[in-house]
């Protein structure tokens, strides 16, 4: 499978950007020629869905009745029909069992694809009166009803959002999708928070496959690194089944990225944005790379090869140190990028571009043959960042519990350059209705330039005036390749096989991290050497691979939906972590006047006249420098998905996991460690799942499961990482161990026409031996506590407003709402020295991570016509605990945030399109405190600005 990864995988941008031109040039030459020579025709295709049990119909029979053409659904419940005269036509649908479905006012047009997804009723529903459904065509077209009946018929409590709503929302990449959907808050920009369990409970998956995370400190898939454009669907399961990994509690995600399309097409877009903030304005950057405009360092801020092995560096304090040793190590000093202050520029503004295409090709001339597709698409973006009122504090107590000092108290400076560059290419060959192989893809590159400075008081640097410098490069890298195949065995009881093997790869580099501290006294000269750290440069490496083989099999029960699914599947998962940080020593003779710029010149790293060292680098080594992580799970389920009547549906099943995981690390000499941590736990996971019909369009639904949460390989690593003056230590428990849960679900669903939705949820978690982040002994590090609990509520609503709906127009409100409560208790050393700074303190407190109230609301209005829409859009998060401070000090929570945006969209002529969106019109910015007794202390804060952005698009029919 490593092989697999490097060499169908995932090849290097260049080589990949060429063939995605070449073939996006061929699709989009074969669209054209298409138009040429079918002037007159256009297509229609769709999905057959059954509208009572869920899920789709192979082989039903779908006829243009003015044509007499007629072809059947495949195993994904498909049809097309292509060269079809321009018109208005009938599409007549038959199946075993069901009603005849007659679709009127298709409307073909010249070059175009017409849509249709056709839903199908039982024949002995008592719903329609007549033996046949009929309905028009405009009715079902944009309706989305493939989504909604997945969502109103899945076995799980569910929510979803697909790409056509990515515009209407305004979001930008998955983590902006996942933020609109109940109960789901966005930490950090990129990690979910589900029903108030912070993202180490939440499960990521693509296409359904384990996607490793690219964050040393994370089990949770950064969500920012999959752009809009190349996503077509994403589900949030919320209740656990079976048939899904047992390792979330808040929510299991599954980012689908695009599918081969019905016929060709090709797109392109372009966009810049305006940051009042930073647009048009001085920040502060560094020199860079000359390709970090694709996300990636050249190798400029690379260790050297005069100093790539330890051994290479010549230390003075060895025996046998010689003139030749002395003048390599002055060589070496000069190797190292001079730059440890940070410089200005100016910030263009953000700009993005991105083009997808596909197109399918019948192999033998007819459509009820051989099918071979393929899609792609490739995504660019490039966003400058900053603010100069950040502000950074940390805080200890006093003698009286009115008394607090601050050791720390930071103004902060920060600029960001950010580059994303995503692909994603997907071939998929349908051998036959009943049987399709095919290969997924998806790269993605992204690299972030940011530059801090921070002054003020700091207690080591005593009354000295305290300035540091920070100039970070951080690359990601996802690389991930699926092999799939789905077959239909109608001689087997019409048993559905569905394998997978797919190899990931997530690579995160942080090459020469620069840190620059010094200390300027009122009177006489400036230092950078005393309590504080000298100036020093980290080489940071962590690359994860994933390997995962995958069997699901899916078989009819009887004539109505009931089937008997069963499975296994295996994920091998490897994690390499490397640190080398180097230091700089000596000052013989060479004075230090302030100016970091000349720090590191030629002058200052010369031999002096007398032949001594003047200032050099040395490599240190940290007290773990390295680790390394191997997580093997074997997992195997059986369920059943049984209409006990009419009414009434159960899911019942168990699903067992063996989870081995071993984390081994390294000290200062090269040596393991021996208090690295290993789990292996057999757990079975049961779930019982109850839905009561109420009408057709309305579902009770009721559930009792068991989850977990592993460790994951930071968390049991003794690693301590550094960032900066004024932050934190983070370093791992090697004596944690999985939390179990029990989730108890209830949902009242109700699906009305026209994509309108109610549905009201209320949830209880017993969750033991959690993970929470916390302050130990003055370190963030990770601890189990005994238990928890969590619940909470969720309401969700979208309603059309007919006082602004008509023929061509459609008004419509949508909100979501989530309330949840969580309860711990707190430790009785816990209790008993906060109770001295404040004795109304309560003996329980909030979990990690989880905010009391998360909304979202949206009004969009849309003019057919005119091809005008408009969008308003809101989310609040709630307040929430961010740590667990030790000793008398309250704990550090984050300000609720509000976003509030403005979209307005337009198409015009010849296939342009184009949209305006303002972003953050209440300007709010982030903000972290600690609720004192005498009052609120800032923590840290910063502002974001508003941003103004303008795209316009092209579609090539």
């Amino acid at each position: 499978m490593n092989n697999l990864s490097i060499k169908t995988g995932l090849l290097d941008f260049k080589q990949a950007s060429r063939i995605f031109t070449l073939i996006a040039f061929l699709c989009s030459s074969h669209v054209a020629s298409a138009q040429d020579a079918n002037v007159e025709s256009g297509m229609v295709s769709g999905s057959i869905l059954d509208a009572e049990y869920g899920g789709v119909l192979y082989d039903a029979i779908v006829t243009i009745s003015e044509l007499g053409k007629t072809v059947r659904s495949n195993m994904d419940g498909r049809f097309h029909f292509g060269e079809i005269p321009v018109g208005e036509y009938t599409v007549i649908v038959s199946a075993d069992f069901y009603k005849t479905s007659r679709i009127t006012e298709v409307r073909v047009s010249q070059g175009a694809l017409a849509k249709v997804d056709v839903p199908m009723y039982g024949d002995t529903s008592d719903v329609f009166s007549l033996g046949t459904f009929e309905v028009k065509a405009n009715v079902l077209e944009g309706s989305d009803l493939g989504l909604l009946n997945v969502r109103q018929k899945a076995a799980a409590i569910s929510d979803a959002i697909s790409s056509e709503s990515f515009s209407r929302l305004g979001v930008g990449d998955a983590a902006g999708a996942l933020s609109k959907i109940t109960g789901v808050a966005i930490s950090d920009g990129k990690y979910m928070v589900v029903r108030g369990l912070s993202d180490r409970y939440n499960n990521t998956t693509l296409n359904g496959s384990t996607v490793p995370s690219a964050d040393p400190d994370k089990r949770a898939v950064q969500l920012d690194q999959f752009p809009a454009g190349v996503v077509d669907s994403i589900s949030t399961a919320k209740s656990f089944t079976p048939d899904k990994s047992g390792s979330f509690t808040g929510g299991s995600v599954n980012v689908v990225t695009k599918s081969v399309p019905e016929a060709g097409f090709l797109t392109v877009g372009v966009s810049i944005s305006y940051n009042d903030q930073t647009t048009g304005k001085d920040y502060i950057t560094s020199v860079g790379s000359g390709s970090d405009w694709l996300g990636k360092d050249d190798g400029s801020r690379a260790v050297l090869a005069l100093a790539a092995n330890p051994n290479d560096i010549p230390l003075p304090a060895s025996p046998g140190f010689s003139e030749a040793d002395k003048t390599k190590l002055v060589e070496v000093s000069k190797s190292f990028s001079s730059q440890m202050d940070p410089s200005v520029e100016e910030a263009p503004l953000n700009k993005s571009f991105s083009t997808a295409f596909g197109n399918r090709y019948y192999l033998g001339g007819t459509i009820d043959e051989m099918v071979l597709g393929f899609v792609g698409s490739i995504n660019y973006k490039r966003k400058y960042s900053s603010y100069d009122d950040g502000i950074v504090r940390r805080y200890e107590p006093g003698r009286r519990s009115d008394q607090i000092s601050t050791p720390i108290d930071f103004n902060e400076i920060s600029g960001t350059d950010y580059t994303q560059l995503g692909a994603v290419f997907n071939v998929a060959l349908q051998v036959n209705g009943a049987n399709e192989f095919g290969i997924k893809t998806l790269y993605n590159q992204s690299g972030s330039d940011r530059a801090i400075m921070r002054s003020g008081d700091f207690e080591l640097a005593g009354d000295d005036f305290f300035e540091a410098r920070t100039l970070q490069y951080t690359e990601r890298t996802l690389k991930n390749v699926q092999l799939y195949g789905k077959h239909l065995l109608e001689n087997v009881g019409g048993l559905q096989a569905n394998w997978e093997v797919s190899s990931s790869k997530s690579v995160q580099n942080e090459p020469d991290y620069r840190l620059f501290y010094q200390a300027i006294p009122e009177i006489g000269r400036t230092s950078y050497q005393g309590n504080f750290p000298s100036p020093r440069r980290y080489w940071r490496s962590m690359e994860e691979t994933s390997d995962e083989y995958k069997v699901d099999f899916d078989l009819p029960l009887g004539v109505n939906s009931s089937q008997l699914k069963f499975g296994a599947v295996s994920t091998d998962t490897h994690r390499d972590f490397n640190e080398r940080l180097f230091t700089y020593k000596g000052s013989n003779g060479v004075p230090y006047e302030g100016d970091v710029s000349t720090f590191l010149s030629d002058d200052n790293l010369e031999l002096r006249d007398d032949g001594s060292l003047s200032r050099y680098i040395a490599e240190s080594k940290g007290a773990v420098p390295s680790y390394y992580g191997d997580q093997d799970v074997l997992g195997a389920y059986v369920m059943a998905d049984l209409e006990l009547s009419e009414k009434w549906r159960m899911i019942a099943g168990a699903r067992f996991e063996n989870a081995e995981i071993e984390v081994q690390s390294f000290n200062a000499s090269g040596a393991p460690n021996s208090n690295d941590g290993y789990l292996n736990d057999n757990d079975w996971l049961p779930a019982l799942h109850f839905v009561r019909t109420l009408t057709e369009k309305q579902n009770l639904r009721m559930s009792v499961t068991r989850t977990l949460a592993r460790p994951n390989f930071r968390e049991l690593s003794p690693f301590g990482s550094f960032d900066n003056a004024g932050g934190e230590v983070f370093i791992g428990n090697s004596e944690l161990v999985s939390s179990q849960i029990d989730n108890f679900d209830l949902r009242y669903e109700f699906f009305m026409d026209d994509g309108e939705t109610f549905a009201v949820s209320a949830f209880y978690k017993d969750l033991e031996n959690p993970i929470e982040l916390a302050f130990k002994e003055g370190q963030l590090s990770y601890s189990n506590v005994e238990e928890a609990s969590v619940y909470g509520l969720e309401l969700e609503m979208r309603k059309d407003l007919p006082f602004l709906t008509g023929e061509y127009m459609r008004f419509t409100f949508g909100s979501n709402l989530s309330l949840t409560e969580s309860e711990v208790d707190r430790n009785a050393q816990d209790f008993l020295l906060k109770s001295y700074r404040n004795p109304d303190i309560e003996a329980t407190r909030e979990l990690q991570g989880q905010s009391s109230i998360v909304g979202n609301a949206d009004l969009f209005w849309e003019h057919y016509k005119m091809g005008t829409s408009l969008s308003l859009v809101y989310n609040y998060t709630g307040e929430r605990l961010y740590s667990v401070s030790d000793g008398q000090l309250s704990d550090v929570y984050e300000d609720p945030t509000s976003d509030l945006d403005f979209i307005y969209s337009q198409t015009l002529k010849g296939g342009f399109s184009m949209k305006f969106s303002i972003t953050n019109l209440l300007n709010e910015g982030n903000r972290f405190f600690l609720d004192e007794t005498v009052g609120e202390l800032v923590y840290s804060e910063r502002s974001k600005g508003r941003s103004y952005s303008l795209s316009f698009n092209k579609k090539f029919k």
